[in-house]
């Protein structure tokens, strides 16, 4: 798990939390938790593990624990649509995307991305469902689900 970031505003208050953990998986899924503002520079993170499993994965799965996340900075959309671009390519590569959260824009936002690339299967999951959200995500290798996560 990565510690807090803190990072302060132009008064010297702090503008909010960012945890970002990365969760135990399969080798073939990028699974995080995030919580607090996301910003631009947490893609440090968040990209290289991407990056690292798909060095060694024909194709992966993704999950994102949003159930303590709050919001994301400009800077963070901006890298995240990048990111994004960078792989038009590759997203067959993309298998499957399991996102945890009860907010509705979170729902609607998921469900769209289903719609909008079709070969990403994309499905959204409710607070508590990390196991079954994991257990769904890393069901495309049914080769190695049989053998047990």
């Amino acid at each position: 798990m990565l510690p807090y970031k803190k990072t302060k505003d132009a008064t010297g208050q702090h503008e909010g939390d960012t945890m970002i953990e990365i969760l135990p998986a399969p080798e073939y899924v990028a699974a995080f938790r995030l919580s607090g503002t996301l910003r631009g520079e947490d893609y440090d993170v968040i990209i290289p593990a991407i990056e690292t499993k798909l060095a060694h994965n024909e194709q992966i799965g993704v999950l994102a624990d949003l159930t303590q996340f709050e919001h994301m900075t400009a800077k963070a959309l901006q890298r995240d649509l990048a990111y994004g671009m960078s792989k038009l390519g590759e997203y067959h590569r993309f298998k499957r995307a399991a996102v945890i959260g009860d907010k509705r824009w979170i729902e609607m936002t998921t469900k769209l991305a289903d719609k909008l690339f079709p070969q990403i299967e994309a499905r959204v999951f409710h607070a508590g469902e990390l196991e079954e959200a994991m257990r769904w995500v890393a069901g495309f290798r049914d080769d190695l689900i049989s053998e047990g996560l």
